[in-house]
């Protein structure tokens, strides 16, 4: 009986939904357009520019300074091709260095002998209406500088080709000369190099489709679920139509599961238009691919790629009816959503950076597993064992929060109106302060989605004191007085800024290092059993950390001070005080060392610096104070500081086994002084808020 209620729900949801039309136009509408339009344009974009760029004549301009022979030279290089017999010195057309409003063409060339090139090349007297200006460096009177300008195609173009044709008549002067004098083997094999791709085109095809098959699946299906979800819960409170649903024989349970079954459905429905997509234009082949994109997906592998999206849209579906159950209106609604969003990106993104293969821990991380999988299945790569294992790190998330759902809105919050909730404070409590605890976690998510925004969009193009100011002074100093504030938190309770006992700063002096220590060996035993991190990664990590232009004072101070000082307010300060009401004091400080390595983005280092975020969450619970763990905190990174950029150490150095065993003494050693003698101990340790 209670199977049939849920079918006659089901259907009802779903002709509900089905007459929206932006909903539908999402879900099935664009994955049905954009694929065939997509195939279509790369073919005439790119048929279109070969065409144009063939029946292109660039403009060339010479500066009055250059002498007679680079001018002929010049000449019949653009106008006749390459003259084997030019006479002019070897050596005359080198690389010049980039001008300071323009840029410069440089030129490698093959030295094997070049084929008949068309004149596609006039001269110019107006320089402001050329595509490229050709000069004498000022430096040295033999190197030609080709000055383009970086924002026109044709002016590009023009550099690009020029430089080839000038590239070529170089290498024929130069093995003219060596040939003239005797070389006794032909000049373009002497230090020959050849560069093989062992790829086939369809392995570098296929690795294109994984890569962005993920995030535009992902992406569809949050946006079209997120306009069923929002309708379906929030549009229906606000309409008053869900009360009325509430009358009839279907329990809350009834209602909910067939809200999740309905929007995992659309879903699925979206899933299975990508696959036609790619049966009929990357399998069957009905139409043909751009000649840059060459596919090849084995039915077999389409089937698999259709079972790892299917628990990644039952997570969807359900973390958006969550989402719309939480929240009383479409204005609440859509405010909400954009954190939700990012948090589902952030996972998918990572499953493109380079490195990721799927035999490894990555195969247990939800999304990001499935996007891993999905991108080596693409290449033909069948892994079948850790196929599973990605499969069910996300289905099982799917279950919990499929479960969390249920059981979220089938209370009477689930048509509770927003005047009624007023501030959402429990019975008896106005204060925001007592929201807090409720609230702190999403604060910290927008906190996350900000910080991760800032490193992909900004990272490269940031220096490292700009990036310090804004991830710790921006992201973590603001967002932690913007909650103190919002909530109106008392600030001496929140930041636990009490005078810690005197012991305490012993400890930190003993347990800094070895805390350092044991987490150098806890960062090993990652590198060999859950991220194997490449040898370059971490020497461009260290390069970037070390910053080798900046005097130590400046290290010390963007890289263990401040870090020291905003990181221990943001995470030992108000996300402790925000979840110790609510937390057992142990898993209190796991869950805060959790947090604190999330927001260390690189796979390699979240593990040690949640273990180290551990670390200073128990000195606060011990202590009672923020000072000693601000104090641990510097001294740590200072300590990883210092001997790296005086060159003490590099990047293979390796700590000998028995110190592992000190640090883990003096550690119990430090442990034991925070325990005892000290006159008071945080109130997390009772489970009570301040």
């Amino acid at each position: 009986m209670r199977g049939g209620t849920i079918g006659v729900l089901l259907r009802h949801e779903l002709r509900m939904l089905m007459r929206d039309t932006r909903m539908l136009l999402i879900t099935f509408g664009v994955p049905v357009v954009v694929f065939p339009a997509l195939i279509f344009l790369m073919r005439n974009v790119e048929s279109r520019e070969e065409q144009r760029l063939e029946r292109t004549v660039f403009r060339y301009a010479v500066s009055p300074e250059l002498d007679a022979d680079a001018r002929s030279l010049l000449r019949r290089v653009v106008e006749a091709g390459v003259p084997r017999d030019a006479g002019v010195e070897a050596g005359a057309v080198e690389a010049a260095r980039p001008a300071e409003a323009r840029n410069d063409a440089t030129f490698r060339g093959d030295p094997t002998a070049p084929p008949p090139m068309p004149a596609r090349f006039e001269e110019s007297t107006d320089t402001s209406d050329t595509d490229v200006l050709v000069a004498p460096d000022p430096g040295d009177a033999r190197t030609l500088r080709l000055a383009y300008r970086a924002d026109d195609d044709f002016s590009r173009a023009a550099a690009s080709e020029l430089r080839d044709r000038l590239a070529r008549v170089r290498n024929e002067l130069r093995d003219s000369i060596l040939s003239a004098a005797g070389l006794p083997v032909a000049p373009e094999r002497v230090a020959a190099v050849e560069s093989v791709n062992v790829a086939t085109p369809e392995r570098e095809g296929g690795a294109l489709l994984g890569l962005m098959l993920m995030p535009f699946v992902l992406l569809l299906l949050l946006t079209g679920g997120s306009i069923a979800a929002v309708d379906t819960l929030s549009g229906e409170k606000e309409r008053g139509t869900l009360e009325t649903l509430l009358t009839t024989a279907a329990t809350r349970h009834d209602i909910v599961r067939a809200k999740q079954l309905a929007i995992a459905l659309l879903g699925f429905g979206l899933v299975i238009v990508n696959a036609a997509n790619l049966l009929a234009y990357v399998v069957l082949g009905v139409v043909p691919l751009p000649e840059s994109l060459a596919l090849s997906l084995a039915p077999f592998d389409l089937v698999l790629i259709v079972l790892l999206l299917a628990p990644l849209t039952a997570l969807t579906a359900s973390a958006l009816l969550l989402l719309s159950g939480r929240t009383s209106s479409y204005r609440d609604y859509q405010v909400a959503f954009f954190p939700l969003l990012l948090v589902f990106l952030a996972p998918a993104l990572a499953s493109m950076l380079p490195g990721m293969e799927l035999r490894s821990a990555v195969a247990f991380a939800p999304v990001t597993g499935i996007g891993v999988a999905i991108r080596e299945l693409a290449v033909g790569e069948r892994d079948f064992p850790f196929l599973a294992i990605a499969f069910l790190s996300t289905a099982l998330p799917a279950l919990w929060i499929s479960r969390l759902t249920e059981r979220a809105l089938s209370t009477e919050r689930l048509i509770e109106p927003a005047r009624a909730r007023g501030t959402d404070a429990p019975p008896g409590h106005a204060h925001p302060s007592m929201l807090f605890p409720r609230h702190v976690l999403r604060w910290f998510a927008l906190m996350w989605a900000a910080f991760f925004t800032v490193s992909l969009w900004l990272g490269e193009s940031l220096e490292l004191r700009e990036q310090v100011v804004l991830n710790l002074v921006v992201v973590f100093g603001g967002g932690s007085l913007l909650m103190i504030r919002r909530y109106r938190l008392p600030w001496r309770e929140t930041l636990a800024l009490r005078r810690p006992p005197a012991l305490a700063w012993i400890a930190v002096l003993i347990g800094a290092p070895a805390g350092y220590v044991t987490g150098i060996g806890i960062a090993s035993l990652v590198d060999a059993f859950l991220f194997p991190v490449p040898e370059g990664v971490l020497e461009a990590f260290g390069d970037v950390m070390l910053g080798a232009e900046l005097p130590l004072w400046q290290l010390l101070l963007f890289l263990a001070v401040l870090p020291g000082v905003l990181e221990e307010i943001a995470f030992r300060g108000v996300l402790l005080h925000g979840l110790s009401r609510r937390l057992h004091p142990l898993v209190l400080c796991l869950a805060v060392g959790a947090v604190f390595g999330l927001f260390h983005v690189s796979l390699f280092r979240i593990v040690p610096t949640a273990y180290l975020g551990t670390l200073l969450a128990a000195v606060v619970v011990l202590t009672g104070s923020i000072w000693p763990a601000m104090a641990w905190h510097a001294l740590n990174n200072a300590i990883a500081l210092v001997p790296a950029h005086m060159g003490w150490v590099g990047v293979d150095t390796r700590l000998p086994a028995w110190s592992y065993a000190v640090a883990v003494l003096a550690l119990v050693a430090s442990w034991t002084l925070l325990t005892g003698g000290h006159p008071r101990r945080h109130a997390a340790l009772q489970g009570r808020d301040t």
